[in-house]
């Protein structure tokens, strides 16, 4: 992101401005993923009580965004791994 962010500010103001919209609408549509831990998650939470027209058993709802969180904090710890390797060691 740092050499991205380098080249688009050499470019001028509205190019920059342009790439942190285009990162915050990416990171939105990231954050809609159907993840547990996400709101895409709570989405389909939501989608489940409206089918089923009862809420989903709060401790499988609770175990659920726990395994869901774990997952995107491995996957945070994997891609912060990857970074460091490819650029300090």
């Amino acid at each position: 992101i740092y050499h991205t962010v380098d080249s688009v500010v050499k470019t001028g103001i509205i190019n920059l401005i342009s790439w942190t919209a285009l990162l915050s609408v990416n990171l939105g549509l990231m954050n809609l993923l159907p993840i547990p831990a996400l709101d895409g998650g709570r989405i389909l939470f939501v989608i489940y009580e409206a089918i089923f027209r009862k809420p989903v058993n709060k401790k499988a709802e609770t175990t659920i965004i726990a395994i869901g969180a774990v997952f995107v904090l491995i996957i945070m710890v994997l891609v912060t791994w990857n970074d460091i390797q490819r650029y300090f060691l």
